[in-house]
């Protein structure tokens, strides 16, 4: 970031800095780990954008900036658990309001935040801070690094595995503490070797997620000690790139799909410019390889599949499938539930006047994302075929903190194309016939139909309408007074739908066969056929992932 960018930055941030907590104000929007509700705290002084505060305004220099970054940082490190014999050790609270006890399940991610922001300041700025706040600065590094070390996340947690590898890692050189940097060293060589068996990041393809990946990379090579970790970081950089850029579709300004985890269908402000500074030719910050420039620009047509986990742990293979173009691009996977940071089938589609529309498949329980529903997919270039499954034993908007187990109470459950972006305020022909539906966007058709109605809460109905957000094509499965729903009681709960964007022709023919509790759909395509079989009855989660098949076109086995 240069000067000017971070001064502005931090002039929008003072505003929202309280001078009597000393900690920065923002409005209560966290779903997770907190108990706080926005109607008794609407705002609250949050503990890790305070310590990011600090870090930038000890960045900016300057003898006022670098007294009100220490009173920051003496409130963020009095809130850490320094206990050792507490389950919370190491770790901090999100907001000042609310300890770590009154929390809905503490968020141990802090140690990994917060950590690596508190030791690039001690490693870097301690002549501008008093020293006894750098010594405690030091032993709050020490006690998040004894946090990551006791939780010891797996390779599979991208971002977290790499960030803990690095606070480790330079925080035991800080400290000069072999053992922490021997844990780094090995936690970091550990994911490689995951990550270069599977031939990618499990944490596949994440707009906010794999920028964050990226920088620890990034401090990791710039600033370790170690050669060979600074080697290994290199190799991951290499990876990471690479699934960025070939992900990017320059005529939207999109990140292409399929998405493992988002915040946001469109790319938010933070991530756009992380994309513009890492393509620009500056040597003191994070940039794209040039080897990977050309694809930033480039409109030539992409289409990919490759597995995303590592199969003999997870027991079963996730694949994901890009198609671009110079107007469209769309994503999808072949297994994954209906999260609400999830995007298993994603398109975004050049409508015409710089105007990009995004095309995201949603499942709804009363409006919201349901994650007891579980995609499964298979595209051919322009195509997706798709089923929804019922999961028996997974939550309603968290697989984690909401868990439902298959019964809950709820007015409505549909199935929704989301056509968003600049389509609330495009002009979006929709054209119905039956279970099919089109749409054009700009100069690009959409189709999909629902090719089989296999639920026990009536025949689907079809609506279409605008909202604030685009314009809604939807499926209704159940939908009027609110009632209970019990997964476990029903004997068939399975829809499969076809469904093309850029295609001119109709939809593809899909041939359904039944064979006991059994379903498969199969699209014969320009590289034989595709097919996805799936159960009728709902099952746990684990069990439909494993049992859940695919048959990838032959051009991409």
């Amino acid at each position: 970031m240069h000067h000017a960018e971070l001064l502005a930055k931090l002039q929008a941030t003072e505003a929202n800095y309280d001078p009597l907590v000393k900690l920065v104000r923002t409005p209560l929007t966290a779903t997770y780990h907190t108990a706080l509700k926005p109607d008794t705290h609407p705002v609250v002084h949050a503990l890790y954008p305070s310590a990011c505060y600090a870090y930038e305004l000890l960045q900016a220099g300057g003898k006022e900036y670098a007294q009100r970054a220490a009173e920051i940082l003496e409130v963020v490190v009095s809130c850490q658990d320094q206990d050792p014999t507490r389950g919370t050790y190491g770790i901090w609270p999100y907001f000042y309001e609310e300890t770590l006890d009154e929390m809905d399940r503490p968020d141990w991610n802090m140690a990994d935040f917060h950590g690596k922001k508190l030791l690039l300041i001690a490693k870097h700025y301690a002549p501008l801070l008093p020293q006894p706040l750098v010594s405690r600065l030091r032993d709050a590094v020490y006690h998040a690094c004894q946090a990551i070390v006791i939780r010891n996340v797996g390779p599979h947690y991208t971002n977290i595995a790499i960030m803990g590898a690095l606070v480790t890692l330079l925080g035991g050189e800080l400290l000069g503490n072999e053992e922490l940097c021997g844990y780094g060293i090995r936690r970091l060589q550990a994911f490689y070797a995951y990550t270069a068996d599977i031939g990618t990041f499990s944490e596949y393809n994440s707009p906010c997620y794999t920028p964050i990946a990226i920088e620890e990379l990034h401090d990791i090579y710039t600033q370790s000690e170690s050669a060979e970790a600074v080697a290994v970081a290199e190799r991951l950089l290499d990876i990471a790139w690479h699934m960025v850029a070939w992900h990017y579709h320059p005529a939207t300004g999109a990140w292409g799909g399929p998405h493992s985890r988002t915040y946001g269908t469109m790319l938010r402000p933070n991530e756009k410019v992380f994309l513009a500074d890492a393509l620009k030719d500056d040597p003191a910050g994070i940039r794209c390889p040039e080897k990977y420039r050309y694809l930033f620009s480039s409109p030539e047509e992409r289409y990919f599949t490759e597995p995303t986990l590592h199969e003999k742990e997870a027991g079963y293979q996730n694949y994901a499938t890009t198609y671009q173009n110079g107007r469209l691009t769309l994503g999808s996977y072949s297994m994954g539930s209906m999260w609400n940071q999830r995007r298993n089938l994603l398109g975004y589609v050049a409508a015409g006047d710089g105007k990009t529309v995004s095309v995201q498949l949603q499942f709804l329980k009363d409006g919201k994302d349901f994650c007891s529903a579980i995609f499964s997919g298979v595209q051919f270039r322009r195509q997706v075929l798709f089923s929804f499954n019922l999961a028996t034993d997974n939550g309603a908007w968290h697989q984690d903190l909401d868990i439902i187990n298959g019964r809950f109470r709820a007015k409505d459950l549909r199935v929704r194309l989301l056509l968003g972006g600049d389509a609330a305020g495009l002009d979006v022909p929709v054209a119905q016939e039956g279970m099919r539906l089109a749409a054009q966007l700009g100069d690009t058709a959409l189709q999909v139909e629902a090719v089989l109605d296999s639920g026990s809460y009536g025949p689907l109905s079809v609506q279409v309408e605008r909202a604030a957000n685009g314009v809604c094509l939807d499926y209704v499965i159940a939908s009027g007074e609110e009632r209970n729903f019990d997964f476990h009681t029903l004997e068939r709960a399975v829809w499969v739908f076809v469904f093309s964007l850029g295609e001119e022709q109709a939809l593809p023919a899909v041939r359904l066969e039944q064979e006991g509790l059994w379903v498969t759909a199969t699209v014969q395509t320009g590289d034989g056929p595709m097919a996805i079989t799936v159960p009728q009855v709902p099952r746990k989660t684990g069990e439909l992932y494993r049992e859940n098949q695919i048959q990838l076109p032959k051009g991409l086995k």
